[in-house]
């Protein structure tokens, strides 16, 4: 199994940053293509899967649930 490196992982809140016009994906993050599309997306980091259940179910969408390298993923706690 490779190591897993959070540093690998794009800045933001999605699964997948640009870099000229480009989109450039996680290399943790994928999609099932053999799965309903708002069901087929998955992460190795975290191994999950929008198929287990568990979560919110938006990485077909490439929406992260890492929270790695999110500046905003205390917006909550920050905001009071």
């Amino acid at each position: 199994m490779e190591e897993r490196d959070a540093s690998r992982i794009p800045e933001g809140i999605y699964c997948y940053t640009r870099v000229d016009g480009k989109r450039v994906n996680c290399p943790y993050w994928g999609r099932d293509e053999s799965r309903d599309e708002q069901e087929s997306g998955f992460c190795t980091f975290l191994d999950i899967r929008d198929w287990d259940g568990h979560g919110v179910p938006l990485l077909w969408d490439g929406v992260k649930e890492c929270g790695i390298n999110n500046p905003h993923e205390n917006w909550e706690k920050d905001a009071f």
